[in-house]
């Protein structure tokens, strides 16, 4: 029996197995690891789940969540375990806070990686085993070396830990899916290069499932619980409205369905997900339900909630900035897979169906939010792995040769236009670098004022930061450039190579320099008050709320957004006690207050 240049390879030497493994392990050092707790928390969000978590801890509450004594029913419970099992090994930090979030990164890499290395074939050109590898690790890096993943993926928020276990499952559901093979094999379906013949989700399947299928149905279920802990429904919502559209198009939707054994994957679903729900429902009862499920889901997709609207092209906007500088290769990517071609889809094995499965992947979340009312720019996070696989595939093919999309389109479509969707994202990759380079080097023009900080781009101009990050930026982007001239198949390297240099020489000094100007004075102002205040001594801020007070001082923390409030609260102080209040100069004038000596 003969192998098929199209059939999903192993290794040929454990040479490139070893080097994709250092080289992830290097991208992901950069990106997720290094200096990962070297700065504050950053409000306004990051502390609320970090308090929320060392609550859990020092009141042994596990199932209702709270922040500043007041219940917080935002998120369920599985990022609070994480940081709180961290703050029980390691103490209460900031890398106990945002480590799930790295995790889930990484291990999200990880598994991209391995994925596409089992699905890209080799290519026939010279060296050409080598492409599965290739396109492997470069899936790896990409999923990690965007900007939204880097930002995402340090900071401690549930939305990196929803991406990694919604990720993991829509890939782990690939795998099972792929592992059925056998049952085309079975049918008579396969023929050299893909598959051929009827096929129907009529069809009835044997009555199980391969083992590998069945543990990789498995994984599917229990990280599909796992992304319903972190986030709620949306977590089981998002891969049906993907999984299910892709098995229709492939016309495999109840062969498959009846494979993947739901008579006792959803039952370990549920025993996962279900006590929980239980338990917290039984504590608080219509108070939890009318928050969580009314407030922060149906409320979030149906009205704008905390004005956060946005126009209907806002997440074109996010992708096309937040996947830098990848976006740019997205239009390549679409043109590459040809969805439209769904016969020759349907021809194709299930481990060449990876890019369809991406496309739907990608704008199945694409969509999704794009109808929702509220808006943020974190909800796309989760349709980066599946960028990061089709923008792998397409530069792979560039560097290597020989399409990794079924056999038959090549046949139906111009083989050079992908080539010309290719040399545009290459130019429109320049232009992104070069966007980033005036937007970060010039961030004292437009970042003018913050409430924190009034005269921060003064300050900002005065650190240098901003020039030697423009200086930075522009260099990289005249490397990158340069390569594109010269050798455009290095361009998936060159990329990375940037990207790399910019986290270390750009992304953690500009995010430093911020650190020491924004929220600093706040974890110093924490200091003072443990050192001078009185026990039992209240304390309350003037002005606006900042969540990282409480978690740095680690008590209860009163916040007034106008002068009345704060003046009745005084009044209302009972005779011969003292409270602590922090404010600006301005208004302890109004209120006609002594500063402390």
């Amino acid at each position: 029996m003969t192998r098929s240049p199209f059939s999903p390879t192993s290794a040929t030497s454990s040479i490139p197995a070893l080097l994709t493994a250092i080289g992830l392990a290097i991208v992901a050092t950069i990106a997720l690891i290094y200096r990962l707790g070297n700065i504050g928390l950053i409000d306004e969000t990051e502390p609320l789940f970090a308090e929320a978590a060392r609550q859990m801890v020092k009141t042994g509450d596990w199932i209702t969540p709270y922040y500043n004594d007041a219940t917080r029913f935002d998120k369920p419970p599985l990022v609070y375990w994480l940081m709180a099992i961290g703050y029980r090994l390691a103490g209460v930090n900031e890398w106990m806070v945002r480590l799930p979030s790295a995790i889930a990164a990484i291990g999200l890499m990880a598994l991209v990686c391995l994925v596409v290395v089992r699905c890209v074939p080799p290519s026939r050109s010279p060296y050409g085993y080598l492409k599965p590898w290739f396109a492997g690790g470069l899936a790896g890096a990409i999923t990690v070396l965007n900007l939204h993943t880097l930002v995402w993926g340090r900071t401690g928020v549930s939305d990196m830990l929803l991406s990694g276990c919604m990720g993991g499952a829509m890939l782990a559901f690939f795998m099972g899916y792929r592992a059925l093979e056998w049952d085309d094999v079975l049918h008579g379906d396969r023929v050299s290069g893909g598959i051929s013949g009827s096929i129907s989700g009529e069809r009835s399947p044997a009555a199980f499932a391969p083992r590998s299928a069945r543990a990789w149905f498995g994984l599917f279920y229990v990280l599909l619980a796992l992304a319903v802990l972190t986030k709620g429904p949306v977590g089981l919502a998002l891969p049906g409205l993907i999984i299910i559209p892709f098995l229709a198009l492939v016309g495999r939707l109840r062969s498959t369905l009846r494979s993947m054994g739901l008579w006792w994957g959803i039952p370990l679903f549920l025993a996962i997900v279900l006590p929980w729900f239980v338990l917290v429902i039984a504590e608080n009862g219509q108070a939890y339900i009318d928050s969580f499920f009314g407030y922060h889901n149906v409320a979030r997709f149906t009205s704008v909630v905390n004005r956060h609207s946005a126009p209907w092209y806002f997440y074109l906007i996010v992708i096309g900035f937040g996947f830098f500088p990848w976006s740019a290769y997205l239009p390549a990517a679409i043109a590459q897979c040809r969805p439209w071609h769904l016969a020759a889809w349907r021809r194709a094995s299930r481990s060449q169906q990876l890019p369809l499965f991406a496309l739907c992947w990608l704008l199945g979340i694409f969509l999704f939010f794009s109808l929702a009312v509220t808006k943020l720019p974190s909800y796309v996070l989760p349709l980066m792995p599946a960028g990061a696989i089709l923008v792998a595939i397409v530069l792979a093919d560039a560097t290597f040769g020989s399409s990794a999309i079924a056999p038959g389109l090549s046949a139906i479509s111009a083989p050079r236009s992908p080539l010309r969707w290719l040399n545009v994202g290459h130019g429109t990759s320049i232009v992104l670098w070069l966007v980033w380079t005036i937007t970060l080097g010039t961030i004292p023009l437009w970042y003018t004022y913050d409430p924190a900080v009034p005269k921060i781009n003064h300050q900002l101009i005065e650190s240098g930061v901003c020039q030697s990050t423009g200086i930075s930026l522009a260099l990289i982007t005249l490397a990158i450039a340069i390569v594109a001239l010269l050798r455009r198949p290095w361009m998936g390297s060159a990329q990375i190579i940037g990207f790399c240099l910019f986290t270390i020489v750009s992304f953690h000094p500009l995010l430093s320099e911020i650190d020491r100007l924004r929220q600093l004075p706040l974890r110093d102002i924490a200091s003072q008050i443990q050192q001078i205040r009185q026990p039992d001594e209240p304390v309350a801020l003037l002005g606006f709320e900042k969540p990282s007070l409480v978690f740095y001082l680690q008590d209860h923390v009163m916040f007034f957004d106008r002068i009345s409030i704060t003046r009745d609260w005084i009044d209302c102080l009972a005779p011969n006690t003292s409270a602590l209040l922090i404010t600006d100069e301005k208004s302890q004038e109004d209120l006609q207050l002594p500063p402390i000596a």
